[in-house]
């Protein structure tokens, strides 16, 4: 059975335009593109995971609007657009990966050994998607060069990153490499 790699909302609407968007995560781009393509060289199976919300979302009533279902931000930023062909895409509305999907399902039919996780952001999506792995079992590994989040007002995000990296190491069990 192949390991997985979940690549996390390398979306335009955290990359490259929109309420959300940084210039931290679109500098991510080359890290994350680099780790997924050696991990589809080793074999793994690429699951890519999109923020999509539909217009009336209630996450809007934490976060501004963002990544709405038929916009280019809920698109997968265009230098990973090309790794999609043969493998999967899951639209998700809410951070972890695995509410009122079917990623649940696919993984059960994967089988992995380990689930490599890659992309932004960090402290929230990344994270949340993590712990839910985790608490099926799975074995994680997190490339740090390949995860990023964002800088904002109260969001310092080379702070929030090392708490991130720190919260899934310690507390959830995952490996960081």
């Amino acid at each position: 059975m192949p390991d997985v790699t979940i690549v996390v909302d390398m979306v335009n609407g955290f990359c490259k335009h929109g309420n959300l968007a940084s210039p931290r995560c679109d500098a991510a781009i080359p890290r994350v593109r680099e780790v997924a393509e050696g991990r589809k060289q080793a074999g793994d199976q690429l699951i890519f995971l999109a923020d999509t919300h539909d217009p009336n979302d209630r996450e809007f009533e934490i976060f501004p609007v963002h990544c709405v279902r038929g916009t280019s931000e809920a698109e997968v930023v265009p230098e990973l657009q090309p790794m999609l062909a043969g493998s999967t895409l899951i639209r998700k509305r809410r951070y972890s990966g695995f509410f009122e999907t079917d990623l649940e399902a696919r993984l059960r039919a994967a089988g992995p050994q380990r689930v490599t996780v890659i992309g932004v952001e960090t402290d929230i999506c990344v994270l949340h998607t993590i712990a839910d792995l985790r608490n099926r079992d799975y074995r994680v590994v997190v490339p740090a060069r390949a995860v990023e989040t964002f800088d904002g007002p109260g969001h310092p995000g080379d702070q929030v990153q090392q708490w991130a990296l720190s919260h899934l190491k310690g507390v959830l069990g995952a490996t960081i490499v």
